[in-house]
């Protein structure tokens, strides 16, 4: 599983990775986070790619459930498609997760952070959703999706949150067409020849 994740790029290096235009007006929230924060997501819409800081606990539009204990932080791609809590937003609602680096626990319970060796910010394969009801006291909010480790990770864990590559983003964050196959084809794991990883905390103040 995916539990805590980091983000330190500032919004022109995350505009340059995510190619977004208008940031003018945008904010984001930095250093560790956790469940139940607004992170900042990229989500298309009309076509086009915006900021979005959405709240990381997945809550289905149908579901009355506002309990943060109870909101799901991670999807599993190989059931993504057939579970009914993920299956609609995963056709029409997927999303991006800034970061610039994750954590994972080994059963030892020892910490440690994984990161692109390239050190630029990447995206998380998310799906979200928003309540049916406007006024509903729940937020727009999304689960990262998590699949089997690469040859890097599996010795501390025995899953990883998908990475979608940057050439790939488009294809992910197209809510108009769905191709099923095309789109279980990016859930895969990143290559860990393009990882790396250090133990413990990393500083983020």
């Amino acid at each position: 599983m995916c539990g805590r994740f980091v983000l330190i790029s500032n919004l022109s290096q995350i505009a340059e990775e995510f190619n977004l235009k208008d940031m003018t007006s945008s904010s984001v929230l930095l250093g560790d986070i956790r469940p139940g924060q607004k992170a900042a997501c990229i989500i298309a819409e009309n076509g086009k790619s915006r900021l979005a800081n959405l709240a990381w606990g997945f809550s289905p539009r149908w579901s009355k459930q506002t309990a943060a204990s109870k909101l799901l932080i991670n999807a599993r791609a190989e059931t993504l498609a057939e579970k009914p809590t993920f299956r609609e937003a995963f056709q029409h609602r997927r999303c991006l997760i800034a970061a610039d680096g994750f954590y994972e626990w080994s059963p030892e319970k020892k910490q440690f952070y994984f990161y692109l060796q390239n050190r630029k910010p990447f995206g998380l394969a998310g799906i979200f959703d928003e309540p049916d009801i406007p006024a509903m006291d729940k937020a727009a909010s999304f689960v990262i999706i998590t699949t089997t480790p690469n040859k890097l990770i599996a010795p501390v864990h025995n899953r990883m949150p998908v990475i979608i590559p940057q050439d790939k983003q488009a294809l992910w964050l197209d809510n108009v067409n769905f191709e099923k196959s095309g789109l279980q084809s990016l859930l895969t794991p990143y290559p860990a020849s393009q990882m790396e990883m250090q133990p413990g905390a990393f500083i983020t103040h």
